[in-house]
């Protein structure tokens, strides 16, 4: 998480204060939060510094260089969390908790995000390595809701959990960004098609155990990106009339898709042997490839 550490904090020498600022930096050396002060305040900051850890040289080297990074880096490019004097302890507290991204099911919906940060973001597998970001399982849609208001519940002032759901509603018009920054209760990402299935690359598919993979994926593909992304990719078409949306599906297409995949995907969805990458994604579509780079966003501004 970015963070902006105001000046006042190296103003005044608390025992508390002082244990929680340190630990914060510490961060931010580690790799964990990001900090990037202009060069004055990194001026202040080592100074303080020196004068209460003298013998922690490796201070100034780390802060001189984080300054540098301030001369390129715009505040607006990341939403940061400003750390006074009157929020430093819950701040420390909250950037010491891992964040948690909620999933229905930690192994399939867990294994598919584990492939995304691996092939759009993998410093966020070094986060979850290092047990700064972890997965919340639910068990089933029912329990998201309640996973994530205990995860919640852990954070005091910036809460860094963010909820994954299906779009069983099949809304195409959504806006689900947080409206403010910091977070006072958990950032919630609604696929923008049916469910994680509805993203699985063909080197993911093709792993499938039915007896007709080939038929499916060939004819799946076939399809529009709207068809591809409503589908039921578990259940198939419906068993009386299909939707509008499918009405114009060939009768072959229909025939073969009437029980999609059942339970015939890999377990776990992705499994660990399967690498991909942004062009498997970008295959689908270029709505794939864009939501899974703002679902990543997120995420990083979060962990």
């Amino acid at each position: 998480m970015w963070v902006d550490i105001e000046g006042e904090l190296f103003l005044v020498e608390d025992g508390d204060n002082l244990d929680h600022l340190l630990e914060i930096i510490r961060f931010t050396i580690q790799g964990r939060h990001a900090w990037t002060p202009s060069p004055d305040l990194a001026m202040v900051a080592i100074g303080f510094l020196e004068t209460t850890l003298p013998k922690h040289a490796s201070w100034r080297e780390y802060l001189l260089n984080a300054s540098k990074a301030s001369a390129w880096h715009s505040k607006s490019d990341q939403a940061q969390l400003t750390i006074t004097a009157n929020n430093l302890n819950d701040v420390a507290h909250d950037l010491a908790l891992p964040a948690v991204v909620v999933v229905e099911n930690s192994r399939n919906d867990g294994s598919f995000l584990k492939a995304v940060f691996a092939a759009y973001a993998p410093e966020l597998c070094k986060a979850r390595e290092s047990n700064w970001l972890e997965f919340g399982h639910c068990g089933g849609k029912g329990e998201q809701d309640f996973v994530a208001g205990q995860a919640a519940a852990k954070f005091k002032h910036v809460v860094r959990v963010l909820v994954v759901r299906d779009n069983d509603d099949r809304l195409e018009e959504l806006d689900d960004d947080p409206g403010n920054w910091p977070p006072v209760e958990p950032v919630l990402h609604i696929w923008r098609r049916h469910e994680v299935e509805n993203y699985l690359p063909d080197a993911v598919l093709y792993l499938s155990d039915h007896p007709e993979a080939a038929d499916l994926i060939r004819l799946l593909r076939q399809m529009t990106a709207k068809q591809q992304g409503f589908i039921d990719m578990k259940e198939g078409l419906p068993k009386s009339s299909p939707k509008p949306l499918f009405q114009d599906l060939d009768s072959k297409s229909q025939k073969v898709w009437r029980k999609g995949f059942g339970k015939h995907f890999p377990k776990p969805l992705v499994p660990e042997q399967v690498s991909l990458t942004v062009d498997d994604f970008r295959r689908l579509g270029e709505d794939v490839h864009q939501e899974l780079s703002h679902l990543m966003s997120k995420i990083r501004r979060l962990v």
